[in-house]
């Protein structure tokens, strides 16, 4: 933030102030004494994806404290009606989606953005937003050549945060007793019973069910081979049994099951190593600002401010949106 708008913050806002400028660990050695209440109250922490001692306040007061007052949301049908919500918005109003449409090139002149190259067809823009990771989109679709030395260093030192491995499972089994979120701390998992949160993902006396644990792009072997598929499968082995510890018995009534890796995500999404905050979200890490170095180039998701998750990429597009307004575009 630039130090005017802190100045007028802090005037305004000196509570947010406070928590804008220290660690969520700060925050909550503050308030509480009881060591295993500030366990719990950190439990959330896994949405950003850092230590207490090393995540911004206000990440944590988004990302944890609001769950605890507020509560959490889930999109009915699932995250995919997220996607096809917007592709009805963008449509209706005379926008153009288009699918299976890979940008191979972002095309850039004398540090102005020309428009991007998918599937050997130039589309003219002079004005492009990128929503991949910051270090493909400089580093492969523009390249370094047409960047300063010092910003290709900043960006390739950016670290990528943890990944983590999913289990997906269809079971024979009504959950609706269970709670919706489960997380075991002790041993780092989380079981989401989805059909809890929307009855319509599973049939009746039926339940979907998702398992989650942080994972290491590096531990697994390459996708396609022999050794990649074991190490899939010997996990999701290791977490179903550790969640019959949960729920009795889960094992045996698995209708259907999948499993996801970093090297999954990093397939469907094209992110670096899986990452699934884009980039680390500890106080350590400075984001690409939105606007980039080349004119007419936007950065929104997770890549950008605010960070990853749902509610920040949003965000990230509604400043983006704003600034671009007013612009005259070029289009072809």
């Amino acid at each position: 933030m630039e130090k005017e708008s802190l100045e007028i913050i802090q005037k305004k806002h000196p509570h947010f102030y406070d928590w804008l400028n220290k660690t969520f660990r700060q925050k909550i050695d503050e308030y509480f004494k009881n060591e295993d209440l500030k366990v719990l109250l950190c439990a959330l922490l896994g949405y950003v994806g850092t230590k207490p001692e090393k995540t911004s306040a206000v990440s944590a007061l988004t990302a944890c404290i609001s769950y605890y007052l507020y509560g959490g949301y889930f999109p009915k049908g699932g995250a995919q009606k997220f996607a096809d919500s917007l592709k009805g918005f963008i449509e209706g109003r005379g926008g153009k989606v288009l699918v299976r449409h890979k940008v191979d090139r972002i095309l850039v002149d004398n540090r102005n953005v020309k428009g991007v190259v998918a599937l050997g067809r130039f589309f003219k823009s002079s004005i492009v937003v990128s929503n991949v990771n910051a270090r493909t989109t400089f580093l492969e679709l523009i390249g370094e050549d047409k960047l300063d030395k010092e910003f290709v260093e900043y960006i390739k030192g950016l670290k990528m945060p943890p990944s983590c491995f999913i289990v997906f499972l269809g079971v024979d089994m009504d959950l609706s007793n269970y709670p919706t979120l489960i997380k075991n701390l002790d041993e780092g998992y989380e079981i989401v019973i989805n059909s809890n949160a929307d009855s319509s993902l599973a049939p009746k006396g039926k339940a979907s069910v998702t398992i989650l644990t942080s994972a290491n792009y590096y531990d697994f072997p390459e996708r396609g081979t022999k050794e990649y598929s074991q190490k899939k499968r010997e996990l999701a082995e290791i977490l179903i049994r550790k969640v019959e510890n949960v729920i009795p018995d889960l094992g045996k009534r698995i209708v259907v099951q999948d499993a996801a890796t970093p090297k999954t995500f990093e397939r469907y999404t094209l992110m670096p190593e899986g990452a699934i905050y884009s980039f680390d979200q500890s106080i350590e890490t400075k984001r690409p600002r939105f606007k980039t170095p080349i004119k007419g180039l936007y950065l929104v998701g997770a890549s950008t401010f605010p960070g990853g998750g749902i509610e920040a990429v949003v965000i990230s597009g509604i400043i983006c949106a704003n600034d671009i307004c007013g612009w005259r575009v070029k289009m072809a």
